[in-house]
């Protein structure tokens, strides 16, 4: 059984605007803790429900982690205490840009290349693809699925087309040359026919340079609404969020948001969609080099022991 919030130092011994990076394997409290670290902030530092916010990696889990806010605080708040970083980035960008804005689904997402391979091998015109990966591979779904993860690894790490090139030709991968070519196809089709959809990706990384921007860009600044209040950012499952989440959390430490994250390097799960099981570890670095004091916890709660040792 879990030891009760009351026994154990719910703030972890953070000062404030203090950044940590909490390991813990599954059962260690880790979510416990976020919560508490949460009421901790509210109720006897006087904290703002709107100067907190809780990032899931899911949101199922942040759907969870809001119902565990709200009974536990037991107060009215103006907006939910736990979201997704897509949650976050669709308020920026909508407020930024005062249009719609709509998420592009991987079905869409996977439409739009297919269509784009399609007519280059039609027409005989495009990228310079190397031999090995001529019409009969390019029409295949698995091709699509893996130059559609290209794209979005390389927007989420602030690759463009010319960059990409770049890369291929130092790398002397002609594929990556090739889908260098294809990229910049494919920004300036989706540029005029779906110019307020985003990827997840392209969603992200336009809400990070929001928040940097909000520092001295009084448009920017007012996109923010409620989120310029923030005071602390306690991220759950750390080790599942991606560049772009990563990139966010950044901005906001920019901002002078403390930035408490917790996570298991050792369960990651979203390697295949960008995410970074080494966040926690390099915490500091995608602060910007801020000094991150490192917590480990030690007892796991949960399970036999004889599971345990297993483990």
């Amino acid at each position: 059984m879990q030891a009760p919030a009351s026994s154990i130092d719910t703030s972890l011994g953070l000062a404030e605007g203090e950044h940590a990076a909490v390991f813990g394997a599954p059962g260690s409290g880790k979510t416990t803790l976020a919560v508490e670290l949460v009421a901790d902030r509210v109720e006897r530092l006087g904290y703002a429900p709107e100067e907190v916010l809780v990032v899931s990696a899911t949101r199922a889990s942040a759907t969870s982690l809001r119902d565990a806010l709200a009974v536990r605080l037991g107060i009215t708040t103006r907006g939910p205490l736990a979201r997704t970083a897509n949650s976050i980035a669709f308020q920026l960008v909508r407020a930024y840009t005062g249009a719609p804005v709509t998420l592009l689904t991987g079905a869409e997402h996977d439409q739009i290349i297919g269509e784009l391979l399609e007519g280059g091998i039609r027409d005989g015109f495009g990228p310079e693809w190397p031999d090995s990966l001529g019409p009969e591979v390019r029409v295949l779904r698995g091709f699509r699925t893996e130059l559609r993860d290209l794209l979005m690894r390389a927007v989420e790490h602030g690759v463009d087309a010319h960059g990409l090139a770049e890369l291929g030709a130092r790398a002397e991968r002609p594929e990556w040359r090739a889908a260098a070519q294809f990229l910049a196809e494919y920004a300036d089709v989706k540029e005029q026919l779906r110019p307020s959809q985003f990827d997840s990706s392209e969603l992200a990384a336009y809400a990070a340079a929001i928040v940097h921007r909000s520092l001295d860009e009084p448009a920017a600044s007012a996109a923010l609404g409620t989120l310029a209040q923030l005071r602390l950012l306690v991220v759950d499952d750390a080790q599942e969020a991606t560049e772009t989440t990563a990139a966010l959390l950044g901005a906001f430490a920019a901002r002078g948001v403390a930035v408490v994250a917790f996570g298991d390097p050792d369960v990651a799960s979203n390697g295949f969609r960008g995410g970074r099981a080494e966040l926690l570890g390099s915490l500091g670095a995608v602060l910007g080099g801020r000094a991150v004091r490192r917590i480990a916890l030690d007892a796991v709660h949960r399970g036999r022991l004889e599971l345990r040792a297993v483990v």
